[in-house]
């Protein structure tokens, strides 16, 4: 029986070397700063910080995630989800679908995009609405696309999205609820 077991104990007494942490001396040795050498091999590059350009660029692709996954949802809808030249991302729903004639409460067919818009906040928080903006009715006053607009703004807050993040509440100069999605310029 004892040499039965002696496989036994070799396998687990070699599993557990593999196991174990390398001696003090190696882990000594990558713990250590970078040699002269190797920094300059990287070049200045390698901790320069992104220029402009390029946290545009990052940002614009950041967006354009942004907007095909908001697109995904909206397949086939009415709604319009763009991203324009500058890297900033559009919806554009149309009034008929976003509140009854005279009213201001929000319809369960915008609820739905605002639902999806607030995740991709979420999902991007680098993102704000630099732009929410609805549309009067087609004989209406000004006065009445931005209570709409502040109704989207109030819909957007209570799920989540903070204030610093949402633009002011505008009316929309076309018959449609706007909301542009943008990260904003580094100072």
């Amino acid at each position: 029986m004892k040499f039965a077991t002696l496989p036994l104990v070799v396998a687990l007494s070699l599993c557990g070397c593999a196991s174990t942490s390398p001696s003090s001396s190696s882990s000594s040795s990558s713990s250590s700063s970078p040699s002269p050498a190797t920094v300059a091999a990287q070049g200045p590059a390698a901790s320069a910080p992104p220029t402009l350009a390029q946290q545009r660029t990052a940002a614009a692709s950041t967006l354009a995630v942004e907007r095909q996954w908001l697109a995904s949802w909206f397949k086939g809808t009415p709604v319009v989800v763009a991203q324009r030249q500058d890297g900033a991302v559009v919806v554009d729903v149309p009034r008929e679908f976003c509140f009854d004639p005279g009213r201001d409460a929000v319809k369960p067919a915008l609820a739905a995009v605002l639902d999806k818009v607030a995740q991709s906040l979420r999902r991007t928080p680098i993102a704000e609405l630099h732009l929410i903006a609805a549309p009067n009715d087609a004989n209406g006053s000004a006065t009445l696309g931005v209570q709409r607009a502040t109704r989207v703004y109030d819909y957007l807050r209570a799920h989540g999205v903070p204030a610093g993040r949402l633009a002011k509440p505008t009316a929309a100069s076309g018959a449609a609820v706007q909301l542009r999605m943008e990260v904003p310029s580094p100072a």
